[in-house]
């Protein structure tokens, strides 16, 4: 991840004062410039209703903020999710071609813990899952439930590997 790697080479600049403005939107510009369009995809995924396809893209800027101890990054997401539903009524097998979109915020928090040659951070993401329906040619399909566990089964993944990401870029600066 580019983004990581451009803002783990401000870590060093930033952990141990409060970051100012022009570190704010310096940050920012890398991670806006670095980060990929598309953050996550999945095809042909089956579930109890059918199989689907889900894309997670970045729809606008980053949010850059920190604290004496804490770097925290929000990018605007949305999550578009397709496929078809196999469902039987009255006897008849039914094939329902469905979509769905929803926009939240993903949040990622870093804890920089700086003390070379073993430095290393501690990445939480938070991705917080509206209310939300698959449209299926007129059925709705509650998909809350379905999207909170794909966060919940990938999530550990994503920040290990945030933290991995990070753990290399102070390692190649010397950190």
């Amino acid at each position: 991840m580019k983004l990581l790697i451009m803002l783990s080479l401000l870590l060093a600049c930033v952990h141990t004062t409060h970051a100012q403005s022009i570190t704010d939107e310096l940050i920012v510009a890398l991670v806006d410039k670095h980060l990929p369009h598309t953050l996550h995809q999945e095809k042909a995924r089956t579930w109890a209703m059918g199989t689907y396809d889900l894309t997670v893209t970045k729809i606008g800027g980053a949010k850059f903020s920190s604290t004496h101890k804490y770097l925290s990054l929000t990018v605007p997401i949305k999550v578009v999710m397709t496929g078809q539903v196999n469902r039987q009524l009255l006897g008849q097998k039914f094939l329902l071609n469905c979509s769905s979109e929803v926009k939240t915020q993903t949040r990622i928090d870093i804890e920089p813990i700086i003390n070379p040659p073993h430095s290393k951070a501690n990445v939480e993401v938070s991705v917080p899952i509206p209310e939300s329906n698959l449209n299926c040619e007129g059925l709705k399909l509650p998909i809350k439930p379905l999207l909170e566990q794909l966060v919940i089964s990938e999530k550990k993944d994503w920040e290990l590997q945030l933290e991995q990401d990070i753990l290399d870029i102070l390692q190649q600066v010397g950190i």
